[in-house]
């Protein structure tokens, strides 16, 4: 094993230890994975939007790939026999699809298939490209994270939004019997983009589109009712990110690479109904050993987080 491949960490008594790094090869092959499956999904709907635009039928056609839609009809399904308007049956399966992905692998769906993140996703990485080149913008966004240190507090107030959201658009499906959600869903939006028709979600499909220049997947993390089903059923999905307090540095590359801002290096698993199963943090890590993906009972309690005194000054 060549030396480059090795960090050493003074972390005992009795001298230094060893922490292996991970591959950069590794590190880079997880993104474009990652990215690639985004990048057909998107090429996808892009197409099947295009293909709708000469008719109604293509409308229904694409109101039919919503997974949603099968969540907001449950309940008048399972009373009724029947769907509310605008759902159809691929809807139903899609619903079925989302549960058995987030048992299987919590937030897969988010992290590697839904267009809608993969465009917010696009978005910051360009207003950080834009905030680079501008430096203006960048002492700006600083300080507006130094000035208001109410920010993360509510961040996290607003995270709770999407549960809100997921039970008003059931509820009110299963009393109306219509989608009242649809109304201001970024996902239908999209029709009305090939329709040029001006509505309420479109006018929401635009202020995501503005806020994820600033923030990491605004609409994921404050208002997705799709999301907050995940994270529900996810919570008792057998897959979790590890992390190995012994191979960790105690650095924050792994926080700052989390799309949802989750603070992986204070977990010991990572267990939150955020997670949306990107990898991002696992393929950010310099230390090979430190973030896996393990399999572990549902509901388990998570191990003592380790202690760690280990820095990114150590990692040579």
């Amino acid at each position: 094993m060549q030396t480059s491949d090795i960090s050493e960490v003074p972390t005992t008594p009795a001298g230094p230890r060893f922490v292996l790094r991970r591959q950069p090869r590794w590190s880079r092959r997880v993104p474009w994975l990652r990215h690639g499956s985004q990048a057909l999904v998107v090429a996808w709907v892009g197409f099947a939007l295009w293909g709708s635009a000469g008719g109604g039928e293509g409308r229904g056609s694409i109101e039919a790939f919503c997974p949603f839609g099968g969540f907001e009809t449950a309940f008048t399904w399972f009373a009724t026999g029947r769907t509310v308007s605008h759902v159809h049956s691929s809807n139903l399966v899609l619903a079925a699809v989302v549960v058995a992905l987030a048992l299987a692998s919590r937030g897969f769906f988010c992290g590697w298939l839904c267009p809608l993140g993969s465009i917010q996703e696009t978005l910051r990485a360009a207003g950080d490209r834009i905030s680079r080149r501008l430096p203006a913008l960048r002492r700006v966004r600083k300080a507006m994270m130094l000035r208001f240190p109410w920010i993360p507090t509510a961040d996290r107030v607003l995270a709770r939004g999407r549960y809100v959201v997921l039970a008003w658009a059931i509820v009110g499906a299963g009393l109306t019997g219509t989608m009242v959600f649809r109304a201001y869903d970024p996902w239908a939006a999209l029709i009305s983009v090939v329709e040029f028709e001006i509505s309420t979600a479109m006018v929401v499909l635009a202020l995501v589109l503005v806020l994820s220049l600033f923030l990491d997947r605004p609409f994921c993390r404050y208002a997705c009712p799709l999301g907050a089903v995940q994270g529900l059923v996810a919570k008792i999905s057998p897959i979790a990110i590890q992390r190995n307090g012994d191979d960790c540095l105690g650095c924050t590359i792994c926080n700052d690479a989390c799309p949802m801002r989750i603070p992986v290096n204070t977990r010991s698993r990572v267990t939150d109904s955020a997670c949306i199963g990107c990898l991002e943090c696992v393929a950010s890590c310099p230390s090979e050993g430190a973030l896996g993906l393990r399999v572990t009972l549902p509901l388990r309690p998570a191990p003592p987080l380790e202690p760690t005194n280990m820095n990114m000054e150590t990692l040579r």
